[in-house]
């Protein structure tokens, strides 16, 4: 009898640190090395601001002390996978920070796997969040909603829009995206798709200004090579005929932009121009940057924000129940760095100020 109740006591005895956690792990798996390196560097230098910011400087949610376990995938599906794996194994409910689109597109069936919450960071494929898997999140921008400003470009019909892309799935969502924003009103499409891994751009330029369109639509991540890329699309005259359209890339980008494009009406857009808002948010971390010595970049609304989606998920839900947090996420509205966000219930993308 001794026995037989020990046996039955010990399982309750070790669910009690379960639901009494004292720590909550978070994880991040983003990129600090490779071609996206600067991209997840933000993002990270952000959402850790962003996680003191919405705690009022305890990193405390739920009673429960908040850890940041940090891991780098340099962009590559696999080493993410491996590091998706080990957090799930250690206990982590919650994952953050893509910033390729392939690892998103990985990690998405993992989590629902796992039932565990994903939260993709600047990862851009509209394919990464749908209605078909209620645990991935995201807190960045869609490829469609990059393309959203452009919608405006006037007598559009019966043009021709060169889509001038990286061969991957973050190149492939701005096709999808560019024609279903254009293709409505009359757009025809000329598509050159090049491996991310090219050195020499010359062929691919070539090709693009042999096609004579009216406007060329560049969507290149690899920051290592789109100096270069830009650079040969200008020498092949890819620019003499079409007007560059292109998403600007992070701050120390810009005055290489205006180089690529001196002499040439190029349209630029972007998710985020660090100074555009006036926001309390904006106002305090343009404050703590300072004083740390950062600068904002692209992608540091998508980190302070996914901080926001991580302290919301876990408030009093310190048992770190997924179906909870995806219920809290929903429809939740708030006031971020840019302004007005909500994460749409029906397929989790989050409404956003666009520029």
């Amino acid at each position: 009898a001794a026995l037989f109740a020990a046996a039955v006591v010990i399982p309750s005895t070790l669910s009690v640190p379960a639901q009494a956690a004292t720590t909550i792990k978070i994880g991040v798996i983003t990129s600090t090395s490779g071609p996206l390196a600067s991209y997840g560097s933000a993002f990270v230098d952000a959402f850790e601001w962003g996680l003191n910011y919405y705690t009022n400087g305890t990193m405390k949610v739920a009673g429960a002390k908040l850890s940041v376990v940090k891991k780098d995938d340099g962009a590559d599906p696999t080493t993410a996978t491996a590091a998706f794996k080990e957090m799930v194994s250690d206990g982590v409910k919650i994952i953050t920070g893509t910033a390729s689109s392939g690892v998103a597109l990985t990690l998405g069936p993992l989590a629902e796997q796992n039932k565990v919450l994903y939260i993709s960071g600047p990862a851009k494929s509209d394919a990464v969040t749908s209605s078909k898997n209620k645990y991935v999140f995201r807190s960045g921008n869609t490829s469609f909603q990059d393309f959203a400003p452009l919608a405006g470009i006037p007598k559009i019909k019966g043009k021709k829009v060169i889509l001038f892309v990286e061969d991957n799935a973050f190149g492939l969502g701005n096709i999808a995206a560019a024609k279903a924003t254009l293709a409505p009103k009359g757009a025809n499409f000329v598509e050159i798709k090049v491996p991310t891994s090219a050195t020499d751009f010359t062929p691919y330029a070539k090709r693009a200004a042999d096609a004579s369109g009216d406007y060329i639509f560049i969507a290149w991540s690899n920051a290592g090579t789109s100096a270069l890329l830009f650079k040969t699309l200008a020498q092949q005259g890819s620019y003499a005929k079409a007007v560059p359209i292109t998403g600007l890339a992070g701050v120390a980008a810009y005055d290489a932009y205006g180089t690529f494009f001196e002499g040439f009406p190029a349209i630029l857009s972007s998710s985020y121009f660090p100074g555009a808002s006036t926001t309390n948010v904006s106002k305090a971390l343009d404050a703590g940057f300072k004083k740390a010595g950062k600068s904002q970049d692209l992608f540091t609304p998508t980190g302070v924000d996914a901080a926001r989606m991580v302290v919301k998920a876990l408030q009093k839900n310190k048992a770190q129940n997924v179906d909870k947090m995806i219920t809290r996420l929903e429809g939740f509205s708030w006031v971020g760095l840019k302004g007005k966000m909500q994460i749409r219930a029906t397929d989790h993308v989050v409404i956003q100020p666009m520029y």
